[in-house]
């Protein structure tokens, strides 16, 4: 029997020989790996929701963009787009005629598209052309506002644009909603 435990003591031995060198590679593996994300953006919601078609249906959110890096970020400007088949209304702190700004409008945004388009909304942050490292900014506290139909389902992405990222990042999360409203002769 010893000749079989000292065996097994002897490849356990090996095996975590074995396993400490992967780990070690591995650990230096992650230690030189660069990584590429200079900034990140992603959606915060929150959702009131009505089962009854004559109530109105809220989704409340902002998009946040942080710059990761140790480079500003510069020229920023978001695409917010709502998928054609929802049958959502869009309202935000934004503008599309900057000359009409308002002055008690802060960290308002420039709608940079058609107005007509009520699928895409190009919008720029007024007054900010870099987000230095480390720092966020916020598209705070839109609104997509809705009437429940029997069936309904829509979503809604964001794409974060800037001279660092010309063909667009997207945003980590996307919003995304669909329900189900019991018909008036049910009530």
């Amino acid at each position: 029997m010893n000749a079989i435990g000292s065996d097994v003591e002897r490849k356990l031995m090996e095996l975590q020989q074995s396993t400490q060198f992967y780990l070690n590679e591995l650990k230096e593996a992650v230690s030189r790996q660069v990584y590429h994300y200079e900034c990140i953006s992603y959606f915060t919601y929150a959702l009131d929701l009505s089962h009854e078609q004559t109530k109105e249906s809220l989704c409340l959110g902002s998009f946040h963009i942080i710059n990761l890096g140790n480079r500003p970020i510069t020229n920023p400007f978001i695409t917010i787009t709502l998928s054609e088949e929802a049958p959502f209304t869009f309202h935000g702190k934004f503008t599309s005629n900057r000359n009409a700004l308002s002055p008690s409008l802060t960290n308002g945004w420039e709608r940079m598209n058609d107005r007509s388009n009520r699928f895409e909304f190009q919008l720029k942050p007024i007054g900010i052309t870099t987000i230095p490292p480390g720092e966020m900014i916020s598209f705070s506290n839109f609104q997509l506002s809705w009437h429940p139909q029997i069936s309904y389902s829509g979503s809604m992405t964001g794409t974060l644009f800037s001279d660092q990222h010309p063909d667009g990042m997207a945003a980590l999360n996307s919003i995304n909603i669909n329900g189900t409203s019991g018909s008036k002769e049910e009530e």
